[in-house]
């Protein structure tokens, strides 16, 4: 990573889950800055859908990847 992309890198907080119905974990994250065709949004709120509830408790093998941040239904 060059000095460029380290200024444009921003911290912020995030419900980190770590395993199958492991309570989440409130923690400061490292986000690197948008890569070509990507950009940045600010979310000031989201919920968790049937779908990151379902994967959160782990009940599709496909879907147990952690750790994992949910919420991909977001406003702001």
């Amino acid at each position: 990573m060059d000095a460029k992309e380290e200024a444009n890198e921003i911290t912020c907080t995030a419900a980190v889950a770590w395993g199958p119905g492991q309570p989440l974990s409130i923690q400061q994250i490292r986000v690197l800055p948008p890569q070509k065709l990507e950009v940045r949004i600010k979310i000031l709120f989201t919920s968790i859908c049937h779908t990151d509830l379902s994967a959160w408790q782990g009940q599709n093998e496909s879907q147990r990847v952690f750790p994992r941040i949910f919420g991909h239904e977001a406003s702001g």
